[in-house]
Order: structure tokens, then sequence, then C-alpha cells
């Protein structure tokens, strides 16, 4: 077979010849493009594989360390002051209220559930508040922790109007009863 593809190319002209070479040369070139970016996605997947394997025997390899500190944060909760996701609303809000703070909105997003907790999370936004109520708000989301706690807070002060515009999305841990 080698021999009658040398025989071709041998009967060829100059030129042809050099066209020849030049497919030859574009076609490895391309394969060898597409080879070495299978390679760096293989070695760069290898290497994630690697890091989560490793984090995952320190983890195992710590699993009672984890259980106890576990264990003895649940102990620190108090059952019966833990919220559900309607009771996070309702303390959010009545919080708002007190605190002076007019057309308050909450959402509930979805509950996590993993074992003995669930955690609630909630959108809150308070639109155009003042600086006095915002502040008495955040006292008393601060007295509620850590059955209540703020995971993010953005304030804005639009030109022209008055108030703060806040956005936050705040979280309950509920300590499930059987």
């Amino acid at each position: 077979m080698i021999r009658s593809f040398r025989a071709f190319f041998l009967a060829r002209a100059q030129r042809e010849k050099v066209l020849l070479v030049a497919l030859v040369l574009i076609v490895v070139g391309v394969w060898l493009s597409h080879f070495t970016d299978r390679a760096g996605q293989f070695w760069h997947e290898n290497h994630r594989t690697r890091l989560e394997l490793a984090e995952q025997a320190q983890y195992l390899a710590n699993r009672q360390a984890i259980m106890d500190s576990a264990q003895q944060s649940a102990s620190r909760f108090d059952a019966s002051r833990t919220l559900n996701g309607a009771g996070l609303l309702a303390a959010v809000q009545q919080m708002a209220i007190d605190a002076g703070l007019s057309n308050p909105r909450g959402d509930l997003e979805p509950d996590e559930a993993s074992g003995q907790f669930a955690v609630h999370t909630l959108a809150y936004t308070l639109p155009r508040a003042d600086w006095s109520s915002l502040l008495t708000f955040y006292a008393a989301l601060r007295a509620r922790n850590p059955y209540i706690s703020i995971e993010q807070f953005s304030i804005t002060s639009p030109p022209g109007t008055q108030g703060h515009n806040v956005s936050m999305k705040l979280s309950s841990v509920e300590i499930q009863r059987e």
C-alpha cells in the first residue's frame, strides 16, 4: 500500500507534489489542533477531579470532628425559636412594620432541607426606607441572630428621591420536629 502511494506521489508533477504535501500538512495541523484541545480538556478535568477527590478525602478523614462540631452547633439552637418559611416572613414583616418601614415586600424562595434541618430563604425589599428606620430594623434583625441571618444586603440611593432602596436575602434555620 505504501508502495502504491509512493508511486502515485512520484508520478505527479512538481506543483502537484507541493500541493499534496501542503494538503497533508494542513490535515495533520488540524488533527494536532483538535488533539491538543482534547488533551487539554482531559488534563483540566483530571486535575479538577483530583482536587475534588482530595477535598472529599479530607472531609472523610475529619468526619468525626465535623459531626461533633455540627452536634455542638445544633445543641445551641432552641428548637422552639427556629422559624419555618411562613414564620420567617411573618417575623421579618412585623420587624419592618415596628421599625416604621412602609411597603416592605418579601418573597420566599424554595427551602433546602437536609436531615433534621431546613433552611428557609426570603428575598426582602424595602423601598424608600429612611436611615433611622433602617437602623431600627437592622437592630431588630440582629437581636434575632442566629435564628434569622442576613445572607446578602444591597442598598442604593437613587438620585432625586428620598430614602434608600434596600434589598436583602434573609435566611432561617429550622430544626424539624419529628
